[in-house]
C-alpha cells in the first residue's frame, strides 16, 4: 500500500493539458476533463489504497471535471466520494444541487450519478473514494447531506478530517497505513454525518464519544472552568457517560485536561522563546495558578518552563 504520485510534470512540453485529462481519469474514472483554456497547466495527484478505501490528494491549477452516468471506469463500484477543500475553491453540481466550497469546508457527492466540478482557482484538496453502505449504513436521510457544504469545524467532522491527513502524512512519509484504516475513517465520516443531521450519537459509540470530548477540549482548553461538569454539559450527556467513555485513555479527563494544556505552554514555548511570560501564557490556556502550573511542568517534563525555554529540553517519550 505505497503511495502513488501522478503529476503533469511528466508530460512532454505543452502537453500538459491533455495529460492532465488522463491522470484524473486513471485515478477517478472515466471523466471529461478540460483547464478552461488556459494552456499552462501543472496538476499532481497522490493516493493510496486502504482496502475498499482509497485516499488522496490533488493539486491543480484551475480545471473543470464532468462526469457522465453510465461511463464506466473505477468509480462504478456503488462508492461516494468526499472531499475536503484545503486551498481555493471548488463547485460541486449533481443533481440539481450546487455546493460551493472553501478552505476548511468538504462534502460528498455519488460516483455513479452525473456530476461537474469546478475549481476557478488554483485547489489543494483531500480526496477520498468510500464505500456508499460504510457511509451511510442504511440511513436515508443522510442521503439529503449529499453535495452540500459542510463545515468542518463540528467536532466529529474535525476527527474525521485529522483522521484523513494523518493518514495521508503517514503515506507521505512512507510509511503504509494499515488496510483497516479506510474503514475507520468511513465510521468517522458517518458520525460526523449524524451529527451534521442533528442525530444523537449513541452513547454505546465510545470511541466516537470520546474523540469527541477531546475535541470540546481542544475547542475550551484556555477556559479555566473546564471540567468533566462543563464537558458532560456542552456535550448532552451524563457525567457517568462521559466518564465511560474516557476508560480506554488510562488517565482521568481531569489529569488529559492538564496535560494538553501543559503541552500548549509547551508548543508556545518553543515557538517564541522570547515572547510574552510564562505566566501570561500558561493563564492563556486555563492555568489559574503559576505555582501549580510550575510544579506540573516540572513533573511531567523534568525541568522547569524557564529552562526549556531557554532550550534545556529532555528527550521526550512521545
Amino acid at each position: 500500500m505505497t503511495l502513488t504520485v501522478l503529476s503533469t510534470d511528466e508530460a512532454p512540453p505543452g502537453e500538459s493539458r491533455g495529460y492532465w485529462g488522463e491522470l484524473v481519469s486513471r485515478s477517478f474514472g472515466r471523466l471529461q476533463s478540460d483547464t478552461y483554456g488556459d494552456l499552462s497547466f501543472r496538476g499532481r495527484i497522490s493516493y493510496v489504497g486502504l482496502g475498499t478505501a482509497q485516499i488522496g490528494t490533488l493539486e491543480a491549477s484551475r480545471h473543470r471535471v464532468v462526469r457522465r452516468a453510465g461511463s464506466r471506469g473505477v468509480s462504478d463500484q456503488g462508492q461516494l466520494k468526499l472531499v475536503v477543500q484545503r486551498r481555493g475553491r471548488c463547485l460541486f453540481e449533481q443533481d440539481g444541487r450546487r455546493a460551493w466550497l472553501r478552505p476548511g469546508d468538504w462534502s460528498l457527492y455519488d460516483t455513479t450519478r452525473s456530476y461537474i466540478v469546478s475549481a476557478p482557482d488554483c485547489v489543494d484538496i483531500h480526496v477520498l473514494m468510500l464505500p456508499r453502505d460504510a457511509v451511510l449504513r442504511g440511513r436515508p436521510e443522510l442521503n439529503e447531506l449529499l453535495v452540500r457544504r459542510l463545515r468542518g469545524t463540528s467536532a466529529m467532522a474535525r476527527v474525521a478530517c485529522d483522521a484523513i491527513a494523518g493518514c495521508l502524512d503517514e503515506a507521505r512519509a512512507g510509511a503504509s497505513p494499515a488496510p483497516e484504516t479506510g474503514e475507520h475513517i468511513a465510521h468517522l465520516v458517518h458520525l460526523a454525518l449524524l451529527e451534521q443531521a442533528g442525530i444523537r450519537i449513541e452513547p454505546g459509540e465510545r470511541h466516537a464519544l470520546r474523540e469527541r470530548i477531546k475535541a470540546f477540549i481542544a475547542d475550551h482548553l484556555g477556559d479555566p472552568d473546564l471540567d468533566i461538569a462543563a464537558i458532560a454539559a456542552g456535550l448532552g450527556y451524563s457525567l457517568r457517560t462521559v466518564h465511560k467513555a474516557f476508560e480506554g485513555e488510562n488517565c482521568s479527563i481531569g489529569q488529559y485536561i492538564w496535560e494538553r494544556r501543559l503541552a500548549a505552554v509547551r508548543h508556545e514555548l518553543e515557538r517564541a522563546p522570547s515572547g510574552a511570560s510564562i505566566s501570561d501564557i500558561a493563564f492563556s490556556w486555563g492555568f489559574s495558578s503559576a505555582a501549580h502550573f510550575s510544579r506540573a511542568f516540572r513533573a511531567l517534563y523534568g525541568v522547569s518552563a524557564t529552562e526549556w525555554r531557554r532550550g534545556s529540553r529532555p528527550q521526550l517519550q512521545a
